[in-house]
């Protein structure tokens, strides 16, 4: 069962898969707050310009670009089925199917890109890596999509496995000795401080104790607000969502991603860049 479980877990973990508990997480969130989040999937023009604006605010223009051509393309691809107009407070329900039709019927065997891998494009000319061993064991997709995709060249290509990589752990449940290992696997990284790479970290035991980054994304200050941008999977659509106060983007992740574990496995937790994110919704599992 153990082995089931976890292979379960991974085969989520590694398209970045979106969880099924979407509406259950803003129920849940929305106690504990008077705003709910904005949710755009940047389908019509005007939502784009301003995502774009905040993106250009703080990263390298050409990677905002790049970003957004790739978010054009998708939406021209699966024909805007069940997207956004503008943001919209409820999230949307994705035809999953129709949408995996769509693309496979266009794009042949590319199958599209995840979150990592548009999170690096976003963020490869503001952080700097260092280099370091690299474990890609669970980046195959990733690494696929690159390849067939022609989207990074060689050099970014290493950058973006070493950033990625899983890490080695203990075996146990305690998130603070999981966070302490992606800080010191983060510390061959500088990091932007103007920008949070927000990370849902999963405990792995398949085959030895691992963490790896099963969902990314960015986080932006814009004005008085905060704008998180993700790609939910390799077949689900982009997001960009607005958010009154950081800490609801916390929130969302967490609560989103909470299951994403078995009995052996500790549950998962955010990283901020290098940081943990200390979460009441989790301290208690500490």
């Amino acid at each position: 069962m153990k082995k089931i479980l976890t292979v379960f877990m991974l085969m989520l973990i590694v398209s970045c898969q979106k969880n099924s508990d979407t509406k259950e997480t803003l129920t849940i969130q929305n106690e504990v707050q008077d705003e709910k989040p904005l949710f755009s999937n940047m389908s019509d023009d005007e939502s784009i310009k301003e995502v774009q604006a905040v993106l250009n605010s703080h990263l390298k223009n050409k990677n905002a670009e790049a970003f957004i051509r790739g978010v054009i393309d998708y939406n021209e691809t699966i024909e805007k089925t069940g997207l956004t107009k503008g943001f919209e407070k409820e999230p949307p329900e994705y035809d999953e199917q129709k949408i995996d039709e769509l693309w496979k019927s266009k794009k042949g065997n590319f199958i599209g890109t995840n979150c990592r891998i548009n999170v690096f494009m976003l963020l490869k000319d503001n952080i700097e890596i260092k280099k370091a061993p690299i474990d890609d064991a669970l980046l195959f997709m990733d690494n696929e999509a690159i390849s067939v995709g022609k989207i990074f060249n060689d050099n970014d290509t290493e950058r973006f496995k070493q950033l990625f990589s899983r890490v080695k752990t203990e075996n146990t449940k305690n998130i603070l000795i999981h966070a302490q290992k992606m800080k010191e696997h983060f510390a061959n990284i500088g990091f932007d401080k103007n920008v949070k790479m927000l990370s849902v970290v999963l405990h792995d035991n398949l085959d030895g104790d691992f963490l790896f980054i099963g969902h990314t994304g960015v986080l932006l200050q814009n004005k008085d607000t905060f704008l998180f941008v993700e790609k939910l999977s390799f077949s689900e659509p982009f997001q960009a969502v607005k958010f009154a106060r950081k800490e609801d983007c916390y929130n969302y992740l967490f609560l989103k991603y909470k299951h994403y574990q078995d009995e052996d496995t500790a549950k998962p937790f955010i990283m901020g860049n290098n940081e943990l994110i200390e979460l009441e919704a989790y301290k208690e599992i500490f």
